[in-house]
């Protein structure tokens, strides 16, 4: 936690002033790591679209895609208001609504909570029967799945075109009030003093491939999640859900200077006017929340469950961009960056899970690809070894050094001996792929570098910077471990052999073996750099 007397960040809360109409430019998000929602504050009708981190479509063979899971929807009839406020609270992960309406103040509260593994909305007014509305959950699969309704439960469940099961249900609590199934596969409740919405979703999915990837039908453990949420009161899940993200997000506080107009000001400025503002009107207080936002994004989509993908966990397409994969030739590297400086070391368990679960799938693709031992992964890649687009030769080895971040910060010898195979493996990979020049020197054979340049040329300095670093780790994993001596002097050996860093006719660090690079060159990849970050 934030050691005594250490300043606090002076703004942990995006603002805003009217409801959300874009899915990806105003909605708010909220994750538990493995569920996750975007809320838009409606006034009329409330929309939480909602995701669960193992709903794709995709096998061995193809990456698939992942797949939006559907709606909640609560009509409200609310057409306007007044004094109107959206916020997602950053020191909490707590989204707030408040309006005024017929001299009633409505407010509504979400978050999605790791312990009881549950997305909770709740309603409240300042006047007794204030609401009356109806709760409708749509699946993004209609054609594929199943609406019941059953007094204060609405469920989906379905399949996808792979097999995977799926359902989500959720539950209608009221604190007074009626409730009643609505003709239009709802439920409604009327005069309400107050009501809570519970979520759960889930698949069949298990990560494991000896299993074909599948586990128990979600039924019984969902209804189990709603069962024990709804016996508890409204506090003691919200005080459950903050205490446990505040256990994360609480050990670092970032002070940057304050906003040009003070946030103490009776009503701070909205988060998108501020936006808006920036760079014209500095303000080093947005820039350390959102350093805030980027950290509350990785606790929310990677906590125990599956690594953050290419959006994290929120998605609302059945076909999203780039199948919103696991991006090996970067993205999925960049994600977890922040995990070890920013405090959030127990975020990056799902994606060392992912990588060591899917090693026999990508150690038989590799062979049959290159003819080699060891694997390496294609650029896009889903949750059951499949992958698409091309093959990324350096991206196993790119992998390689996030999943040495968790040690070279912990100094955790246990995880360093499930580490060691894994680097092993990926050694083996470039023992047999790596070319010798004709001066005896190893070159990384027929590479590229991402976006930029030939497709397929020797010694780029992207591959090369990553296998140095790749076998340099594994030399001090073995000594560390005191395993595999003729092996360290093997890869010891061939690391001396690589080519190293080229300097160009300009004075430059060249981006292949071959000088060819631009001064005036303005492209946004520098994969040439990448053994200078992070």
């Amino acid at each position: 936690m934030i050691p005594a007397g250490f300043p606090a960040s002076t703004e942990l809360t995006l603002r805003y002033d009217r409801p959300a109409t874009e899915w990806m430019t105003q909605a708010l998000p909220i994750g538990n790591g493995r569920l996750g929602g975007m809320l838009f504050g409606g006034l009329d009708r409330e929309r939480i679209q909602f995701n669960e981190d193992s709903l794709w479509t995709g096998s061995e063979d193809d990456t698939g895609c992942y797949q939006n899971f559907g709606d909640l929807f609560v009509d409200l009839g609310h057409e306007s208001a007044g004094d109107y406020r959206r916020t997602l609270d950053l020191s909490e992960a707590v989204h707030f609504v408040g309006y005024t309406r017929g001299g009633i103040r409505y407010r509504r509260e979400a978050f999605c909570s790791q312990p009881d593994g549950v997305l909770v909305i709740r309603l409240t007014a300042d006047r007794p029967g204030s609401y009356t509305g109806v709760v409708h959950l749509q699946d993004a699969h209609p054609h594929s799945s199943a609406l019941t309704v059953a007094h204060d439960t609405l469920q989906i469940a379905g399949e996808l075109i792979n097999g995977l099961r799926y359902e989500a249900q959720v539950k209608v609590l009221p604190t007074g009030g009626t409730l009643l199934t609505d003709d239009r596969g709802g439920v409604r409740f009327v005069g309400a003093d107050a009501v809570t919405l519970l979520l759960a979703a889930g698949t069949d999915y298990r990560d494991d491939s000896a299993r074909g990837w599948r586990g128990e039908h979600p039924h019984t453990h969902l209804a189990e999640q709603i069962h024990a949420a709804s016996g508890k009161p409204y506090e003691a899940l919200r005080q459950r859900h903050v205490a446990d993200y505040r256990r994360l997000f609480g050990r670092v506080a970032l002070r940057l200077g304050p906003s040009p107009s003070p946030t103490e000001q009776t009503k701070p400025a909205a988060t998108d006017a501020r936006l808006r503002a920036f760079p014209a009107d500095p303000d080093p207080a947005l820039v350390a929340l959102f350093f805030q936002y980027g950290r509350y994004l990785l606790i929310a989509s990677s906590r125990d469950s599956l690594p953050a993908n290419l959006q994290g966990i929120w998605n609302e397409s059945n076909d999203p961009p780039w199948r919103c994969d696991f991006h090996t030739d970067v993205n999925l590297q960049m994600n977890y960056w922040p995990a070890h400086v920013a405090g959030l070391a127990e975020c990056f368990g799902p994606l060392f899970r992912w990588v060591d679960r899917a090693r026999e799938v990508h150690t038989r693709q590799t062979r049959a690809e290159y003819g080699v031992r060891g694997w390496t992964t294609r650029g896009e890649n889903g949750i059951f070894g499949g992958g698409s687009w091309k093959w990324i030769a350096p991206s196993s080895a790119w992998i390689c050094q996030n999943l040495w971040d968790y040690y070279a910060f912990t100094r955790d010898t246990a995880y360093l001996q499930r580490l060691y195979p894994i680097l092993q493996e990926v050694c083996r990979f470039w023992e047999d792929r790596l070319k010798t020049l004709p001066d005896g020197r190893l070159v990384a054979p027929e590479e590229y570098s991402p976006e930029h340049g030939p497709e397929a040329e020797d010694g780029v300095s992207f591959a090369q910077q990553l296998v140095w670093d790749l076998f340099t780790n594994f030399l001090e994993a073995a000594d560390v471990l005191g395993v595999d001596r003729e092996y360290q002097a093997t890869i010891s050996a061939m690391r001396e052999r690589l080519v190293g860093p080229q300097i160009g006719r300009w004075g430059h660090l060249q981006e292949w073996i071959v000088d060819r690079d631009d001064p005036e060159g303005r492209h946004r990849h520098l994969s040439h750099l990448v053994a200078l970050y992070p």
